[in-house]
């Protein structure tokens, strides 16, 4: 079985046929999107943001199609500006489109443009915050691919802004994102 076809089958029953059509047209143009692109360790970078989308469905049991398709989403206007904000939105809705353009962190950002962008979380909507936290959920697990300065970087990051705000939004990532925080130091060191 393809990995497609297995990510398609976790949607069968909790997904209709019209949801599941635009979910894994999603799924298609972000893997082609990230054709080519890899992520630090050196694997495939579409499995991110697959992964992202797996977390929602496999460990929250969240379905719902916006938040599925932006996940899967989430990174393509970031990694490729030459994608205009309307292809999303046209292909995919205005709800998809304001959930991946929420989770579009600009490149170039001073430390104060970036403290304010990180701020600008505590004020998202519940759908906006537990698909950001889930994509920071994911790059946490897999920080041990990175720098060691990139893994500092990211742990402080997530103290700061991601425990906080997991806290307040969901039980389970609040603790997972604990988990894998835990166990990132511990590989650092």
């Amino acid at each position: 079985m393809r990995d497609s076809d297995r990510f398609a089958a976790r949607l069968i029953g909790k997904a209709t046929d019209e949801q599941m059509r635009l979910i894994m047209k999603a799924y298609r143009f972000a893997k082609e999107a990230h054709r080519g692109q890899l992520r630090d360790g050196g694997g495939r970078y579409f499995e991110h943001p697959k992964a992202v989308a797996l977390i929602l469905m496999d460990e929250l049991a969240h379905y719902d199609p916006e938040m599925i398709m932006a996940a899967l989403l989430h990174d393509v206007l970031e990694d490729r500006p030459d994608i205009p904000w309307q292809e999303i939105e046209n292909n995919f809705g205005k709800g998809t489109y304001r959930l991946v353009r929420i989770m579009t962190k600009e490149r170039g950002l001073s430390a104060e443009q970036e403290r304010e962008y990180f701020s600008g979380f505590l004020f998202l909507d519940w759908r906006e915050r537990v698909v950001k936290l889930c994509d920071r959920l994911h790059n946490i697990r897999t920080l041990c691919d990175c720098t060691r300065r990139k893994q500092r970087r990211y742990l402080k990051e997530t103290y700061e802004v991601f425990v906080p705000l997991a806290e307040k939004t969901h039980p389970y990532l609040y603790a997972e994102l604990c988990k894998a925080c835990a166990r990132a130091e511990t590989a650092l060191v």
